[in-house]
């Protein structure tokens, strides 16, 4: 078992969840039970798992667990793009939001990969 907070994957998700939260908390008040409640939870997800993955000694449970990690960034990935199109947030800060949507889910692929590689 190791320290998630040691993984470079974890650290980036935790950063883009921060960002999101940031983003986020200004959004309609009549957002809040709707889309900004989903984006959270979707971008919340992605750096939980990663740990709950961590805690895992059996290499199939943790490759399961960022799979589903990377499932939640696809799924905020979404979120976000809807947030652009109904003009809750600007192009910049769409585009910055989705650069590092993009930097986890690359990064989640590459840690997948040699975990298969070395089982």
């Amino acid at each position: 078992m190791r320290d998630f907070r040691e993984l470079p994957e974890w650290e980036k998700a935790h950063e883009l969840t921060v960002a999101v939260y940031e983003t986020t908390s200004e959004f309609p008040e009549k957002e809040m039970l709707g889309l900004t409640q989903q984006i959270r939870l979707a971008s919340a997800a992605v750096p939980i798992k990663i740990a709950q993955g961590c805690a895992r000694d059996d290499k199939g449970e943790q490759v399961s667990l960022l799979e589903v990690a990377a499932d939640s960034a696809i799924e905020l990935e979404y979120y976000l793009l809807l947030s652009y199109e109904l003009e809750l947030i600007n192009i910049s800060e769409y585009d910055r939001l989705i650069s590092g949507v993009v930097e986890v889910k690359e990064k989640l692929e590459s840690l997948i990969e040699r975990l298969k590689t070395n089982s």
